[in-house]
């Protein structure tokens, strides 16, 4: 369908659980603390090794980029990244960064506003959680992704997570409109886009005096499949 048909409806409630124009002011701050940074580091290390060691002229799409917090990690990997969102504060905040090799606008991961075989790549970190209909949202990832030597990448809070589990005892929070994956659901949901490999990451000790120990102790969560991590990985080749 040609691009203009699939122009984004910016009041269609069907865009986002959550309205996270509230929260784009703050969104990188959880970054910034000790914990925050350690679940970041080891989610990227996990990312990181889903994608290809060449990516020069690479294209990647990212659904639900936010602020351009993982657009950044991308780029830097060599990735020419286009990044959406439903949020118009968060993509203002994402072009604000000027991101090297990195494009910014407000779309919808329900009806994206791309030609079929576009991208090499396409990813969606922590957005399938906030979407109404995250099946229509790969289908379109899948749409816009090469059908050869193609490549989802996805990223999701874990359902079984103690810390996911208490971020959405929250009413006023985001993750209280989530609905979240467990491993085995994220797996069987992404079976019919093509072959997947997931992985648990993100088991990061709750007392600040361990924390040094984290990576040690998700290297470990990952070896013995452990399911309770925060974050879920996973590739799809097309």
């Amino acid at each position: 369908m040609p691009s203009a048909e699939r122009k984004l409806q910016i009041n269609e409630p069907k865009a986002s659980r959550f309205d996270f124009d509230l929260h784009a002011d703050s969104y990188d701050g959880w970054y910034a603390g000790r914990r925050g940074a350690m679940y970041d580091r080891l989610e990227k290390k996990a990312i990181s090794r889903y994608l290809p060691p060449s990516t020069k002229g690479t294209k990647l799409l990212e659904v639900g980029c936010g602020t351009g917090h993982w657009s950044q990690f991308f780029s830097e990997y060599g990735f020419e990244v286009t990044g959406v969102d439903v949020s118009e504060q968060m993509i203002d905040i994402a072009k604000s960064k000027n991101i090297s090799n990195a494009s910014f606008q407000v779309a919808d991961g329900h009806s994206l506003p791309f030609a079929d075989n576009t991208f090499n790549v396409t990813a969606a970190i922590t957005t399938l959680e906030f979407v109404h209909d995250a099946k229509t949202v790969v289908r379109e990832m899948v749409r816009c992704t090469y059908k050869r030597e193609g490549l989802l990448i996805i990223g999701v809070l874990n359902a079984l997570a103690r810390l996911n589990r208490k971020r959405q005892q929250d009413s006023g929070s985001p993750y209280a409109k989530a609905r979240l994956f467990s491993p085995s659901q994220l797996k069987q949901f992404l079976e019919p886009f093509g072959q997947s490999a997931i992985v648990t990451v993100g088991f990061v000790p709750n007392l600040k005096l361990f924390l040094p120990l984290a990576p040690l102790i998700d290297r470990l969560g990952r070896i013995l499949h452990i399911p309770y991590g925060v974050f879920i990985t996973a590739k799809v080749k097309l």
